[in-house]
């Protein structure tokens, strides 16, 4: 009897377990500390329209028109784990064609332990602190040509696992496998092609076993500055494209030649840093890279050379103005100048052709992948030893969150491409946005910009409720 008294009391005393004879305020306290399971769900509805000049004829035209529905899920025990669901449905057109599909833009478990926590799923990861150019995030591939005024659309996020360690308040690790392939949407999908010409892109999950690729970041929280130390093994989320068939038939009364272009993952090392202070008001922030693909583009033409990236900015605020300026550069390493034209950007020069088949043992195949060669320099720009830009953006917010302008402006001084985004966001109910700008694209004859500015130059007007 001694024995069970001594359990019953154990039992009323314990902290784990409520009992109605306990004190009120202990017992609130104990409902508190436990575990409990909340469930979120909100989203948006959102209809939009781009629309643009044709080039060809100065014809207005609408070349995107969309309705968007969005949902997610948040699930959570507020003490070991979540889980999160972003689901996307978006249905109309996107540069003219039909667009009706349904998709997770995120879908993921996070459990979390005392001093680490691990997640597996659809995710989107970013690494590396500068606003624009972003060089050391090689986690998340993105779609270029987005038509979303909404910019965090871009951003596609991957199927990965992750594991956060965290020792201490100054200093943690994170590492990232992601066993499969998801490539970036290159800005040049709408562009119009030459009959002779067809590409063929990678538009869903690469599965082959090979394909696996990882990425490693220390990160370091000392005297009010952050700053972290970045690798990565593994494919680029921007895939190359490469020349997989050429033919010539000479059997006519003029030559007829066929060109087949094929987008294809490519595998690199990046070794990285990055490092975010606060001087004053303003904060500092910062990027270095280096990074070099396996394969050579002597033999490779989709792959790039190796290169060195750096890039630093200020965000600052005052009253109801906020700046954000930022400068990068690159260098190539072991760079080559390019002794032929892009295979896109540049009209044929069939005067040229007629004089190099004079040559004897002119290779026509290996003159056209030099071409296409030239052409991934291009997008990647690398047909200059050095390269430098800048960008600035202003925001501002005059009426407590009711009218929100913006301009953004990006400039490459050594390509002369340029883009320009000015917006307007007006917010007159609570839930309910309206958001009004313009994308303009300008470069030198022959630059990346100057090849997609006949689409992607528009302007645009959306309507979004959140709910």
């Amino acid at each position: 009897m001694c024995i069970w008294k001594i359990i019953v009391y154990c039992l009323i005393s314990s902290e784990l377990i409520p009992i109605n004879a306990q004190d009120p305020d202990t017992l609130r306290v104990n409902e508190a500390a436990l575990p409990h399971k909340e469930f979120e769900i909100n989203g948006f509805v959102r209809g939009g329209i781009y629309a643009g000049i044709d080039k060809g004829n100065n014809i207005p035209y609408v070349s995107s028109a969309f309705s968007d529905l969005g949902l997610k899920l948040d699930i959570s025990d507020g003490l070991h784990y979540k889980a999160i669901g972003d689901l996307r449905f978006r249905y109309g057109s996107e540069f003219r064609e039909p667009v009706n599909g349904f998709g997770i833009r995120e879908g993921y478990i996070k459990v979390y332990g005392k001093k680490w926590d691990w997640s597996a799923g659809q995710q989107i990861i970013k690494w590396g602190r500068t606003d624009f150019t972003n060089s050391a995030s090689m986690l998340n591939p993105v779609n270029y040509i987005s038509r979303s005024p909404d910019r965090e659309d871009m951003d596609l996020g991957n199927l990965l696992s992750s594991v956060n360690w965290y020792p201490s308040d100054m200093f943690g690790l994170v590492a990232v496998i992601v066993p499969l392939y998801r490539p970036s949407v290159l800005l040049i999908e709408p562009v119009p092609l030459p009959a002779y010409v067809t590409l063929n892109q990678i538009t869903s999950l690469f599965t082959d076993k090979k394909m696996l690729s990882y990425g490693l970041k220390a990160e370091f929280h000392i005297s009010g500055a952050d700053w972290s130390l970045l690798w990565f093994d593994g494919y680029d989320p921007m895939p190359g494209i490469r020349l997989s068939e050429f033919t010539l038939d000479m059997s006519g009364l003029m030559p007829v030649h066929f060109m087949e272009l094929t987008t294809t993952p490519y595998k690199i090392r990046m070794a990285g840093l990055d490092f975010e202070f606060a001087a004053g008001e303003a904060s500092i922030r910062g990027e270095a890279s280096w990074s070099a693909p396996y394969l050579s583009l002597s033999t490779s033409e989709y792959v790039p050379f190796p290169e060195i990236n750096w890039v630093t900015g200020i965000d600052w605020s005052t009253g109801i103005w906020r700046f954000t300026a930022e400068y990068s550069g690159k260098g190539i390493i072991g760079f080559i100048p390019s002794v032929v034209d892009p295979v896109f950007g540049t009209e044929p020069d069939y005067e040229k052709l007629a004089e190099l088949f004079q040559i004897p043992g002119f290779d026509l195949p290996e003159y056209v992948r030099l071409q296409v060669a030239a052409f991934n320099r291009l997008y990647n720009y690398q047909l200059r030893r050095f390269y430098h830009s800048a960008g600035l953006k202003i925001d501002a917010d005059p009426l407590y969150g009711r009218i929100l302008p913006s301009v953004f402006t990006m400039y490459n001084f050594t390509s002369g491409d340029l883009l320009i985004i000015p917006e307007i966001k007006i917010k007159p109910a609570d839930g309910l946005a309206i958001t009004a700008g313009a994308e303009f694209y300008s470069g030198k004859k022959g630059s990346l910009f100057d090849i997609v500015d006949g689409f992607m130059n528009s302007v645009y007007l959306s309507v979004r409720v959140d709910f």
